[in-house]
């Protein structure tokens, strides 16, 4: 084989070079919504196959080709003309939660013949990890076509919603980080616009490697528990993907009711409270690391036994009429998919007592670690809340004292404090508005099942009491959507969006 020296190479550099557009950072980056789009779909096509759902598997895999083509092209042949600046990269990601989730629902609409809003708003639930379905047997009623249920969907398209739900929990970022080193954006900034990164090795890449290797191992020590619990293995694999992604889609519409099995329930539980704890926490713990841990595993341990005890209490008082299962198995299970955002079922909460949908669309706001797959407000933000309360009694009783603020071992800046209690007033703010825009576009639906679906929404979470379906109005399932994809960024992440888009247009 003959080799070129040095002036050849820099030449035939520069040849390819030459070849190479140069366009904008945005525009260059935003492509990564198409790849991931098209990675989604190829699993799912793959899957699908080997399900022996040929049918809709080879048309599924072509418009992942599709994609994948495309911005492979686009990513050979362009360079970002300069480097990505921080306010462009919280633009990046608040855009990339809108586009993905609708590149997806496209070849889905197209291979169903279904209308884009129900395709898009099942997505749109995948990749936030929310839960909530469309695919419930009805007719549109804004487009008069039927969407099947889960049960009469294909095995290629209900693969795609469980890969949608396993790679929104942690690999649509990882995926930003990757395309983001090749394509030269710094990774910390795409972290810092989404809030959620945080390193668990030295370097970014180990970090990295570190965070998938314990997702995968994560899944599938859940996939073991599942099969060990009674399910298929098919099943085990489904539910152990959307367990782990905190996520509770389904290959039935009665969720885990479906197998009547308290095995079934413990081993869901298991998955449920891992994907909500913090990834590095159980990263230090697994691989024996001396590291201060975040505290927030402990939170979320006492939040859930204080809530499982109060919620058997209370149902004991009011009864469980809705289910044939004690008091204890109903709170237990649902109290734990609530705190979690996972959003497994085991009864029809649409028949609950009121009492019972106010106590769960609490739980549903406040989710797990924040380095976790689940929304809501986190246990970070708990922690703090709960704290400051502390700290200023005894600011107050021991007057000059100065209080060390420390949350989960770590010293809280005043940036952080003010931080968490802004993202806490925006949750409870957008939860209001959320479901007095349910009321106000749809009067039939009562006080309680708004605000129920409202905090589902915006927890990303998947208990419902039946809005979310296909006979659901055009308006309710836009509402739904736009609170899903806060409820993923914590609302705090689009406002940063908005400001960051303001500022550039005013300085243009």
């Amino acid at each position: 084989m003959e080799t070129i020296g040095p002036r050849e190479a820099r030449a035939l550099a520069e040849r390819r070079a030459a070849r190479v557009f140069y366009v904008h950072p945005l525009l260059r980056h935003s492509m990564v919504s198409l790849a991931a789009a098209g990675i989604t779909h190829l699993l799912s096509a793959v899957t699908g196959f080997f399900s022996g759902d040929v049918a809709y598997s080879l048309p599924v895999l072509t418009w992942a080709v599709l994609y994948l083509g495309i911005s492979g092209v686009w990513f050979a042949w362009t360079r970002p003309s300069r480097s990505l600046t921080k306010t462009e990269a919280f633009i990046l990601v608040a855009l990339a939660w809108i586009f993905t989730p609708l590149f997806s629902a496209i070849p889905v609409t197209a291979v169903l013949h279904i209308p884009l809003i129900d395709s898009w708003f099942e997505s749109i639930s995948g990749y936030t990890t929310t839960g909530l379905t469309t695919f419930t047997g009805g007719v549109d009623p804004y487009f008069h076509k039927y969407i099947p249920s889960v049960e009469e969907a294909p095995p290629t398209i209900l693969w795609w919603r469980a890969y949608c739900q396993w790679l929104g929990g942690f690999g649509i970022v990882v995926m930003f980080f990757v395309f983001a080193r090749l394509g030269g954006l710094p990774a910390h900034l795409v972290g810092l616009a989404e809030g959620r990164y945080q390193r668990l090795e030295p370097s970014i890449a180990k970090s990295l490697r570190a965070l998938m290797g314990t997702y995968f191992f994560l899944t599938l020590v859940e996939v073991l528990l599942l099969y060990e619990a009674g399910m298929t293995l098919s099943d085990a694999i489904y539910h152990s993907m959307t367990a782990l992604a905190t996520g509770g889609f389904s290959t039935h519409s009665s969720s885990i009711g479906f197998y009547h099995s308290v095995k079934v329930e413990l081993a869901a539980i298991a998955g449920m409270i891992v994907g909500a704890s913090n990834f590095a926490d159980i990263y230090a713990i697994l691989m024996g690391k001396r590291r201060r841990l975040s505290g927030e595993i402990n939170s979320l341990l006492i939040v859930i036994a204080v809530s499982v005890s109060a919620s058997t209490l209370i149902l004991w008082r009011v009864g469980v009429t809705w289910a044939p299962y004690h008091p204890l198995r109903e709170a237990a299970f649902h109290a734990i998919s609530a705190i979690t955002g996972t959003g497994f079922g085991i009864s029809d909460l649409s028949k609950a007592h009121d009492v019972w949908k106010l106590i769960l669309s609490l739980l549903m706001l406040i989710g797990g670690s924040v380095l976790s797959t689940t929304g809501g407000i986190k246990q970070y933000r708990l922690m703090i809340m709960f704290k400051n309360l502390w700290w200023a009694v005894k600011e107050t009783v021991y007057s000059g004292i100065m209080v060390t603020r420390r949350v989960g071992g770590y010293r809280a800046n005043p940036e952080e404090l003010l931080n968490a209690f802004a993202v806490i007033t925006y949750f409870f703010l957008t939860w209001m508005i959320g479901t007095i825009a349910l009321i106000a576009f749809n009067p039939e639906y009562s006080a309680i099942d708004a605000a129920f679906e409202a905090a589902s929404a915006l927890g990303t979470v998947g208990l419902s009491v039946g809005i979310a379906s296909a006979t659901a109005s055009f308006s309710a399932k836009v509402i739904m959507m736009i609170l899903m994809l806060l409820g993923r960024l914590e609302v705090i992440g689009f406002f940063y969006a908005l400001e960051a888009a303001r500022r550039k247009l005013r300085y243009r």
